[in-house]
């Protein structure tokens, strides 16, 4: 008994697996019949068998049944045949069809050697033209000859390099008109969708003028390109291209992957929140785009698993990416993970039905566009949350045209100009008929403030030129270090916060700016106004002149530190601070840039500049005004000094001991020339007691220059003992003439201005 219910249970197995039906019938009551239930199949791995090998009675048993209605057998390394018998007892003449839905499918011949014997009907494929085909459609379609016997048998060979996935059936003409009808109005829908979101893009980007939305509308149209290729609808274009389906696929599938990858460093704004993915992304997009360019043009000389393995490799960035911006709360990021991992999850299940390892016939049409496009929907309710701000932002910042903005500026400065001259004529009475000191300098702060509004309303004014593209015009050249001591007496004229400004130059001797002096002057103004500290600490500003080239432009490069906390590097805001400093760098077509090191940040602005280099008559008399006095113990490196100095024709004194020179100097008001003091820190001389004790005989074009051979000794603590600059011994041959050239330049600006060598700090009370 046991022995018999196990057989029993074998011969149901065998039942269920083989048993299907042997012919494909068509008649008046079944107008469609799917080959997967009678058909049989053999793979024929080394395709060498011709047709009349594999239609022997010897292949014929090797034949297995198919029994499933959707065919995928993925990658396969040889030809597959299929063999089915047809049996057609319709009444009527209504004509039968032989589909093959196949995509991507690149060989396809079709036998029938009841009528033809062994002669190939039909030679079709994506390797082949379109116009092989006898009915142009999306699918593969045959018709069945008319006279064609009651039974016959159809072969079908099939071959690609792809994964094969099929769908074969015979259908009368009215069926196939009903089946195609169903596809296009789900296509239809589907297209429509992209469209609405494409159009939604676009009045986006018109409105905000942001590259995200442009990216993302390539994205929509990529996905409807991918769709139609997938679905064989674009051969109908290239009718006599071969392999046009495989290339445009490629072409779409690698330009959307391409596409995602930079939309989402826009979509989250990868640049500033994740730096480092953001680097690895443009490299992933780039190497897409490649690839793109690779599979488009020679499909056939890459295997197909590397696109794929391109893609997942892809997608599984985006996905990290995604899951690391939601760790950091990267706004909208919300929306992001969950578009990545509905299009990881969707891709993914739709790579097993392409490989046949989920075989679902409904996944693997229509799974991935759908996937996609459910993907666009969440990015799309992510970009309104996003963009309605942007668009009000926008809303607000376009209210007025550039021309009304533009006569704005020009009528707030005529109306701030006479009020500004009314006040500063009665400042100017009031302040000659005063009598008490109180009185003086509240008027001379007054007039500070009203000095200010003068230069805002000169900024105001350039402003305006620059944004009509009308700057001022120069007549004349104008020498750099004039302009550079004029922008540095308005700095010392407009300061209301004691603020210690110390401006360098270097290489600016005998140069003259033919274009744009004025600019430069307002920029260099306006650097030192807008980056000055409010505490003890003093701003820098070096002003450098490269060789100039043949064309006579020179390269002024202009460096600010330490930058003040409260800069930033934003320039969106319209303003007379920062913004106003970029519109003139940009004017002269310049360049700038922040750089930060251990919280010591810079500002580097590189000036393209028109100039000529004249000798100055007055360089000797200017150099001879300044005495140069050594205090130090004769050693090594003061004995470099010395000589060192000997080709200049300033008057050198040396000083072993530091009574000595303060006898010298203790009739400042006596002496005819400035002194630039160089202090060497040997023999026994200590720099904070030697700068204590020389300070108050010092008038307030006097410099002083630290030579020391303390390498622990910084220059900011130098300038915090009182010192003007420091010199390391190792660098007395490379950097002394330099320093001392800079240093008289400096005095000699000091004593043209009115203004004290040292301002003492503001103190609030």
């Amino acid at each position: 008994m046991f022995y018999q219910l196990i057989l029993l249970f074998l011969l149901g197995i065998s039942n269920t697996v083989w048993g299907s039906n042997t012919i494909a019938i068509i008649d008046d009551s079944n107008s469609v019949f799917n080959i997967g239930k009678s058909g049989t199949y053999f793979i024929d791995t080394d395709k060498n068998l011709s047709f009349d090998t594999i239609s022997s009675d010897l292949y014929a048993k090797r034949f297995r049944p198919l029994n499933r209605n959707y065919l995928q057998f993925g990658l396969v390394k040889g030809n597959v045949w299929i063999r089915t018998d047809i049996a057609i007892r319709t009444t009527s003449n209504m004509p039968i069809l032989l589909e093959i839905n196949t995509p991507r499918l690149q060989y396809l011949d079709i036998y029938l050697p009841n009528l033809y014997e062994n002669q190939v009907q039909a030679e079709l494929g994506g390797a082949r033209p379109y116009n092989n085909r006898p009915i142009k459609a999306p699918h593969y379609v045959f018709n069945i000859p008319a006279n064609s016997p009651p039974v016959f048998t159809l072969y079908l060979k099939l071959s690609s390099d792809l994964p094969i996935n099929a769908k074969i059936e015979l259908k009368t003409l009215s069926q196939m008109s009903l089946d195609a009808q169903k596809n296009l109005t789900v296509t239809g829908i589907l297209i429509g969708i992209l469209i609405t979101l494409f159009v939604c893009n676009v009045f986006f980007f018109i409105k905000t003028s942001h590259p995200m939305y442009l990216i993302y509308s390539g994205l929509l149209i990529g996905i409807a390109v991918l769709h139609l290729s997938l679905h064989d609808q674009i051969s109908a274009f290239f009718p006599d291209q071969i392999n046009i389906q495989e290339r445009i696929y490629n072409l779409a599938a690698l330009s959307c992957l391409c596409a995602i990858v930079f939309f989402s460093r826009l979509y989250i704004d990868t640049k500033n929140y994740l730096p480092k993915i953001d680097k690895a992304l443009l490299i992933i997009g780039s190497i897409n785009a490649l690839f793109a360019v690779v599979f488009t043009l020679s499909p056939e000389q890459i295997n197909i698993t590397i696109l794929s393995s391109m893609v997942v490799i892809t997608l599984i960035l985006l996905t990290i990416h995604a899951v690391a911006a939601f760790i950091h709360k990267v706004p909208i990021s919300g929306y992001y993970l969950v578009a990545r991992l509905t299009l990881l999850t969707g891709h993914f299940a739709w790579i097993l039905s392409v490989y046949g390892i989920i075989p679902s016939a409904l996944l693997f049409e229509w799974g991935l566009t759908i996937t996609i496009i459910i993907e666009a929907m969440i990015h799309f309710t992510g970009i309104i949350a996003q963009t309605t701000p942007l668009l009000q932002r926008h809303a607000h910042r376009t209210k007025h045209s550039q021309t009304e903005v533009a006569d704005l500026l020009s009528d707030l400065s005529s109306r701030l100009r006479r009020q500004v001259n009314i006040i500063d004529g009665g400042l100017t009475h009031l302040e000659q008929a005063a009598t008490s000191n109180e009185t003086r300098l509240f008027l001379s702060s007054s007039l500070t403030a009203n000095n200010n509004l003068k230069n805002l309303i000169e900024r105001i004014d350039l402003l305006n030129d620059i944004k009509e593209n009308s700057p001022p015009e120069q007549s004349y050249p104008i020498s750099l270090d004039q302009l550079i001591d004029n922008a540095y007496n308005n700095v010392q004229r407009l300061d209301q916060d004691n603020a210690l400004i110390e401006i360098n130059s270097n290489k600016t001797d005998q140069v003259e700016i033919l274009q744009h002096a004025s600019i430069l002057q307002h920029l260099i103004e306006s650097l030192a106004q807008e980056f000055k500290h409010f505490t003890d600490q003093v701003l820098t500003l070096d002003i450098i002149r490269h060789e100039m080239n043949r064309e006579g432009i020179t390269l002024l490069e202009l460096s600010c530190h330490p930058l003040p906390k409260r800069i930033h590097t934003s320039t969106a805001s319209f303003d007379l601070g920062m913004h106003y400093i970029t519109l003139l760098i940009q004017h002269i077509e310049g360049e700038i840039q922040i750089s930060e090191n251990n919280h010591y940040r810079r500002l580097d602005i590189q000036l393209p500049m028109r100039a000529h280099l004249r000798p100055a008559n007055n360089d000797i008399s200017q150099q001879h005004h300044f005495d140069i006095i050594l205090l130090g113990q004769t050693d090594h490196d003061l004995q470099k000094a010395l000589t060192l100095l000997q080709s200049h024709i300033n008057k050198i004194e040396h000083f072993t001991t530091l009574e000595g020179l303060l006898d010298y100097l203790e009739q400042p008001a006596k002496r005819e020339s400035g002194s630039i003091i160089l202090v060497f820190d040997n023999g026994g001389h200590i720099p904070h007691v030697t700068q204590q004790r020389l300070l108050p005989l010092m008038r307030h074009e006097d410099q002083c220059l630290l030579i020391s051979n303390n390498v622990k000794m910084s220059l900011d603590y130098a300038k915090k003992l009182g010192f003007d600059d420091l010199i390391a011994c190792s660098e007395l041959e490379s950097q002394l003439e330099q320093r001392i050239s800079r240093l008289i330049q400096k005095g000699d600006r000091l004593r043209n201005t009115s203004l004290s060598r040292i301002k003492p700090l503001r103190k609030t009370p």
